[in-house]
């Protein structure tokens, strides 16, 4: 790591289920889940809802040169993909956009994707646009690595994460299936850069017990971002939805060990005062914690007393 380097995490979209524009969601923000990860020089982005179509244009506005950038999606539900038809960068020429995301209901990353943005459901049609595009199937426990010196990341089995290979990689995102969000399940994302981690978690549900695996992937990260869409109140009429409560988000975070929580994928009917007494709640169960919101910009290579709201 040299000097002036940074793994930011920005917050471009942080509601669940649909987007809710309004003046009861300003401070907080209505658009669905998408978060921009800047980390080695490379452009991460997860999840391709409402939040990417602002993100997409300011990418095009700052970065004059070709642009590289790796889409990782969760699942294929509407929320994580309503704003993937009105993504800037698919229409430029100067663009390559690298795909990444589970196998569900028997297809492909690209299966779940394509016809998203095709006709008869789109009047564009992916496959014509003139960015150049990849797409990558992740499989249970692989590993997505950017090595020193390649532009384009490389799929490593989960057998070798561990070995050479991961050591010389610069970045390193880790994909673990859960079969806590109904009825096809979805994927957590960790991502590893200078020795910090930051992980991904939305849409997933635990009951009595967390997965030992999805513990096992969130131990030790410095940051969190954990759906917590519902009141524990609300929760018994929305149980099996494939959402977590506020308690369900702490208690990760307390068996993880991690060091900072972000309560996100919040219920669209919660108006910014209610998120706001959440957050507070959440705070007495685990003393580290925020409440996502469109706007939020964590540096994970900042001393955690400089990792302050911008």
């Amino acid at each position: 790591m040299t000097a002036g380097e940074h793994f930011i995490v920005r917050f471009w979209g942080v509601r669940g289920s649909y987007p809710t524009p309004g003046p009861h969601t300003v401070r907080h923000g209505g658009n669905t889940s998408c978060i921009e990860v800047q980390v080695g020089g490379r452009t991460i982005i997860l999840d391709a809802g409402s939040g990417i179509i602002r993100l997409g244009s300011d990418l095009l506005q700052r970065s004059p040169e070709p642009l590289e950038i790796s889409l990782l999606f969760t699942h294929g539900h509407g929320d994580h993909l309503v704003g993937f038809p009105f993504f800037a960068p698919l229409f430029e020429r100067r663009a390559t956009i690298h795909f990444f995301g589970p196998r569900l209901t028997g297809k492909t990353i690209e299966q779940l994707v394509t016809p998203y943005m095709s006709p008869p459901y789109f009047p564009v049609d992916l496959q014509k646009l003139p960015s150049s595009r990849t797409f990558h199937t992740l499989t249970e426990g692989e590993s997505i690595v950017w090595k020193p010196g390649q532009c384009a990341p490389e799929i490593v089995n989960g057998d070798k994460r561990h070995g050479k290979r991961e050591r010389e990689a610069e970045v390193c995102a880790l994909a673990q299936y859960t079969s806590s969000h109904p009825l096809d399940g979805s994927v957590i994302y960790r991502i590893e850069y200078a020795g910090h981690s930051m992980v991904y978690s939305t849409d997933v549900e635990w009951n009595d017990t967390y997965d030992p695996n999805c513990v096992a992937v969130a131990k030790g990260t410095d940051l969190l971002i954990h759906d917590a869409q519902y009141t524990s109140s609300d929760y018994k009429t929305k149980r099996g939805f494939g959402h977590s409560t506020v308690e369900m988000a702490t208690g990760m975070a307390r068996a993880a060990e991690v060091g900072e929580l972000i309560l996100f994928h919040h219920e669209p009917t919660y108006d910014d005062d209610k998120l706001d007494r959440m957050e507070a709640e959440a705070r007495k169960q685990f003393a580290r914690t925020r409440s996502a919101y469109e706007g939020l910009e964590i540096d994970l290579l900042a001393p955690r007393s400089e990792r302050k709201d911008r």
